[in-house]
C-alpha cells in the first residue's frame, strides 16, 4: 500500500535534483465566443460595429475571412469593434463572399452572416466632347447581382465618381506628375475642362467600401497644325494644300508615377479643309483628308474663286481615348482667270480678208477684253476691244499687214479672278 501511495505521487509531482516541484496546471479552456453581429455605427456608412457574445470574458482577435486579421481586444473592454469599412478594401465580384471571424483567447472562432464588399469599379468609362468642346467622361451603371441578398451591411446602390486629372507639369527631362481633383458627382458621368496639355483622367468609384480606380482616360492635345499653297491658282482648276499635324500625349510609369508629355506627329487622322470668301464670311468645309505615317496631309481643292482656307482637327475620340482638336493656320489663295482658248479662227488668211480672233474665258462673264499685238519694235500694243457674252466673244478687224503677226487677249479682273493675259497666238496673212 505504501509503494502504491508513493507511485501516485511521483505522478502527480516532478522530481528533480533539487527536490519535489508543484503539480502541473490543468489548462481551462476560454469561453466560446458567439452571436457574432455587423451593423453600421455611423449614418454616413463610413465604420462597421461588431458585437458578440461569450460566456465569460477573453481576450479577442478578429478576422477578415479568417485570413487578413484587422483587430484585436482584452478581456476588460466592451465584447465590441469598430473598424473603418474602407480599410477592409473591396472586390470587384459581386459573387465574393466575405465574413468577419471572431476569436477568444484560445483561438477558436465565430463567423459573422456573410456579406459582400463589392464595387464594381465603374467599368470601362467613354471619352465624347460635348457641345461646347468639353470633354464628357461616361461609365455603364451599375447592373450586378448581389450574390448575398440582404445581408447586414447590404445598401442601395449609391456610387461617388471623383475624377482627377494627371499632367506633366515641370520642363522636359525632370518627370513629375501634378493631380488635380475634379468635383466629384454621384451619377456615372461628368466633364473636365481643358488644361491645354495632354492628360490622363483617373476616375475614382466610391461606395460605403472605399474607391475602387479600375479606369482612366488618356487625352492627348494637338500641339500644331500648318497649311501652305501657291499664293495663286487659275480659277476652276486645282490647288494643292500640305500641312504637318504634331500632338502631344502623357507617357506615364511607375509608382509613385514619373510623367513626361511628349509631343510627335499624328499619324492616320482626320483633317478638316474649310473656306471662306472674305474675312467676314463664314467657313464652310470642302472636305476632309488624312495624315501619313510622318503627320504629314495633302488636300487637292479645286479653285472657285479668290479663297481663305484654314484647316482644323476635329475633338477625336479613339477606342484608347481622346485628343482635343485645333484650328490650324491659314492661307489665302487667289484665283486668276483661266483662259480657255485664245485663238484666230483661220490663223492663215489672204491679204484684204479680215481675220477673227476669238477668245473664250472662265469665270463666264462680261468681261471687257483687249486684243494686242507685238508692233514692229517688239513692244504689245493695243488694237481693239471685244465685250464677251458669258466669258466668250469673236471680234473680226482689218489687217493688211502681210508676214507673221503675234497676238494676245488681256482679260480684266472680276470680283472672282485677277486680271491675266491669254498664250501668244499667230496670224499669217499672206
Amino acid at each position: 500500500m505504501l509503494k502504491r501511495s508513493i507511485a501516485l505521487a511521483g505522478a502527480a509531482a516532478l522530481v528533480t535534483g533539487l527536490g519535489v516541484q508543484t503539480a502541473a496546471a490543468t489548462p481551462v479552456r476560454a469561453a466560446s465566443v458567439s452571436n457574432v453581429q455587423l451593423d453600421w455605427a455611423d449614418a454616413e456608412h463610413t465604420t462597421i460595429k461588431i458585437t458578440w457574445t461569450e460566456s465569460a470574458p477573453s481576450a479577442n482577435k478578429l478576422t477578415l475571412s479568417g485570413a487578413t486579421e484587422f483587430g484585436t481586444t482584452t478581456a476588460a473592454q466592451p465584447n465590441e469593434y469598430l473598424v473603418d469599412s474602407a480599410s477592409l478594401s473591396n472586390t470587384s465580384d459581386p459573387a465574393d463572399k466575405s465574413w468577419i471571424e471572431v476569436a477568444d483567447s484560445s483561438g477558436v472562432a465565430t463567423k459573422s452572416e456573410l456579406f459582400d464588399r463589392f464595387n464594381y469599379g465603374g467599368g470601362p468609362a467613354k471619352a465624347s466632347f460635348t457641345a461646347d468642346g468639353k470633354l464628357q467622361w461616361t461609365m455603364p451603371a451599375d447592373t450586378s447581382v448581389d450574390g448575398t441578398p440582404d445581408d447586414p451591411l447590404d445598401l442601395p446602390k449609391n456610387y461617388t465618381y471623383a475624377p482627377q486629372q494627371r499632367v506633366d507639369i515641370d520642363p522636359v527631362g525632370t518627370y513629375e506628375c501634378e493631380d488635380t481633383s475634379l468635383p466629384a458627382t454621384t451619377v456615372p458621368t461628368g466633364t473636365a475642362p481643358n488644361p491645354g496639355k495632354a492628360y490622363d483622367l483617373f476616375l475614382d468609384v466610391d461606395n460605403e467600401w472605399g474607391a475602387a480606380r479600375y479606369i482612366y482616360v488618356p487625352v492627348g492635345t494637338t500641339k500644331s497644325l500648318t497649311i501652305a499653297g501657291p499664293a495663286a491658282t487659275r480659277y476652276g482648276e486645282t490647288t494643292t494644300l500640305t500641312g504637318v499635324m504634331t500632338g502631344s500625349f502623357l507617357f506615364e510609369q511607375g509608382r509613385p508615377p514619373v510623367c513626361e508629355e511628349t509631343t510627335e506627329p499624328v499619324a492616320n487622322e482626320s483633317v478638316v479643309i474649310q473656306q471662306r470668301t472674305s474675312p467676314t464670311a463664314a467657313w464652310t468645309t470642302v472636305g476632309s483628308t488624312k495624315t501619313d505615317a510622318n503627320g504629314k496631309y495633302t488636300a487637292v481643292v479645286k479653285n472657285p474663286g479668290h479663297r481663305e482656307y484654314r484647316v482644323i482637327r476635329l475633338n477625336t475620340v479613339h477606342t484608347e481615348g481622346a485628343s482635343y482638336g485645333l484650328t490650324g493656320g491659314s492661307k489665302s489663295v487667289r484665283a486668276t482667270t483661266r483662259v480657255v482658248s485664245a485663238k484666230f479662227i483661220n490663223p492663215v488668211v489672204a491679204l484684204g480678208t479680215q481675220p477673227q480672233a476669238y477668245l473664250w474665258v472662265d469665270p463666264a462673264g462680261t468681261q471687257k477684253a483687249a486684243l494686242q499685238f507685238k508692233n514692229a519694235s517688239g513692244a504689245w500694243q493695243g488694237l481693239s476691244y471685244k465685250t464677251l457674252y458669258a466669258g466668250r466673244g469673236l471680234l473680226a478687224f482689218p489687217w493688211n499687214k502681210r508676214g507673221a503677226t503675234q497676238f494676245r487677249w488681256w482679260v480684266p479682273a472680276t470680283a472672282t479672278a485677277d486680271a491675266t493675259y491669254s498664250g501668244v497666238f499667230t496670224l499669217t496673212v499672206r
